[in-house]
């Protein structure tokens, strides 16, 4: 049993009990992506369990708090922790989001579509592109990018499961904030699968 599962499983059995339910000293057992993948964890087990009256000012001072916002857009959306893992991957490689477009890109041999990646990879980070339409060569490609195994950014885009469906195709996407360097407005164009290119099948076509 992992050490995420093990803190899982004491956090479950104290939960349940009625005592001390508060995250943060399980939280702080664990630090980098083991931290991250027990965060979303305890909470999409708490979005399931018998509603409990909230200490606000509790979770304020909790570790807890400090995750919340991406693992909001995980578990509402289809790819799992991966808005946690992502942006948190790329910053530590000090990859600059521009530049790992142009790199994923190239070893996918898309050179010419370079911003149709970069639109797919916008989906990925932000919880709108389901994992498992997301192909191997792409999660390979990445990975090699970020310093991170194939297989453990598969399980990150799978874990903890969806909280509701994608959204359409084209929805459009919160501005960044200003100085930000701008980000795709929307989804690339739907198309029928017999009208995908080779981006597409890589991206949606598991």
């Amino acid at each position: 049993m992992s050490d995420v599962d093990r803190l899982f499983a004491q956090y479950k059995e104290v939960h349940r009990s009625g005592g001390d339910a508060d995250p943060g000293p399980f939280l702080a057992r664990l630090a980098g992506v083991e931290r991250d993948q027990l965060a979303g964890l305890i909470d999409a087990y708490l979005a399931r369990a018998p509603r409990r009256e909230l200490d606000r000012d509790a979770f304020r001072d909790s570790p807890a708090a400090g995750v919340a916002e991406s693992l909001e857009r995980s578990l509402g959306g289809a790819g799992g922790l991966w808005p946690v893992l992502l942006p948190r991957l790329r910053n530590q490689a000090r990859v600059r989001r521009a530049d790992l477009v142009a790199e994923l890109a190239a070893r996918l041999g898309a050179q010419s579509q370079q911003e149709k990646v970069a639109g797919y990879y916008h989906q990925m980070e932000q919880g709108r592109l389901p994992a498992a339409g997301v192909s191997d060569a792409v999660l390979e490609a990445l990975g090699r990018i970020v310093g991170y195994g194939r297989e453990a950014l598969r399980r990150a885009g799978e874990l903890p499961a969806p909280g509701g469906p994608p959204p359409a195709a084209g929805a459009v996407f919160t501005r960044p904030a200003r100085g930000a360097a701008p980000e795709p407005d929307a989804a690339p164009p739907p198309a029928p699968a017999e009208e995908w290119d080779e981006v597409d099948r890589l991206f949606r076509g598991g």
